[in-house]
């Protein structure tokens, strides 16, 4: 019997009820929003805790000077908006108020990715990974689905450390299964195999789980981006000797470059591939699959690597 189909649910929705239910139990947590308050289901803690709820509309860099200024009085702060925004527009506030200060701030970019669809270049933000991961005191994650941004919004809220989460437009597959909080540093094995290592973050991941090949592939989420977990990489690598990397991302700077780089570092020995977006803007698509499809990340392309691993 063919394996039944993933429920489909929003990760920004998630994000937002799991946001209202902290906040019931802890009152030190803050949102400042940047005028899209209603794309980020905000409007339920805005109503909720109107006093713990800053509004700073369109002036992005402003918004992370307020938040770290909350977060320098003790105040657990989440400053939301679009990922083209925030960390595209206020990044130098970020590394400075933010992360030079140690301000307990977390970040949300929603909209990343090609999965922003019809909204094209401008809104497709595929380059937020490569500016974060960058700056240090920053931990950066890309959960794979609605139930995995539960758990990581919920321990994030618990870590002292700057932190940004990056979140997707689309209603997505729903396949993070594991009970237990969310560690912070560690993956997810969602797959064992022995041929082909494929390691990658958020949505587009799924759809390695079901992908038309006879290989044994094992599937690894790696949704802490920074911190990466070293050990289950270099374990899985070592075991299969090819490695497969996928991200909804440009490859400079991106995931697939933070794992070739911890690979070179511990002198393991096997074939590599990363497929990214490489070096091009967005553009805009009625769906999110003709654009993987048109940057080199759909299906085809994913089991045609697999298969240039295995020659």
């Amino acid at each position: 019997m063919p394996s039944p189909k993933p429920k489909i649910r929003s990760i920004r929705q998630a994000f937002a009820k799991t946001l209202v239910k902290l906040a019931l139990k802890n009152r030190q947590i803050y949102v400042v929003s940047m005028g899209l308050t209603p794309s980020l289901y905000l409007d339920e803690f805005a109503k909720k805790f109107p006093h713990r709820f800053i509004e700073c509309g369109v002036a992005e860099s402003n918004a992370a000077a307020v938040a770290a200024g909350l977060a320098k009085t003790n105040k657990i702060v989440f400053l939301a908006t679009y990922a083209c925004f925030s960390p595209g527009i206020n990044w130098s506030v970020i590394k400075q108020s933010i992360c030079e200060n140690h301000a307990n701030v977390k970040i949300i970019g929603s909209h990343a990715g090609l999965l922003t669809t019809d909204l094209g270049a401008t809104h497709q933000m595929l380059e937020d990974v490569s500016l974060m991961r960058a700056l240090p005191n920053m931990q950066v994650f890309s959960p794979i689905d609605a139930n995995e941004t539960r758990k990581i919004i919920t321990t994030v809220s618990q870590s002292p450390l700057p932190a940004y989460v990056r979140l997707v437009r689309a209603s997505t597959p729903v396949v993070y299964q594991f009970s237990g909080p969310y560690v912070i540093g560690r993956s997810q094995i969602l797959k064992v195999g022995r041929d082909v290592t494929i390691l990658g973050h958020g949505p587009i991941l799924t759809t390695t789980l079901n992908l038309p090949t006879s290989h044994s592939l094992e599937v690894i989420n790696c949704s802490s981006i920074k911190p990466l977990d070293i050990d289950t990489i270099i374990n899985s690598a070592t075991k299969t000797g090819r490695v497969l990397c996928l991200e909804d991302h440009q490859k400079n700077g991106g995931f697939g470059e933070a794992v070739a780089s911890l690979l070179l570092s511990h002198q393991i020995n096997c074939r590599f591939i990363h497929l990214a977006v490489d070096n091009q803007f967005g553009q805009s698509g009625r769906d999110y699959h003709q654009l993987y499809d048109r940057y080199g990340l759909g299906v085809d392309n994913i089991v045609d690597a697999i298969n240039s691993l295995l020659l």
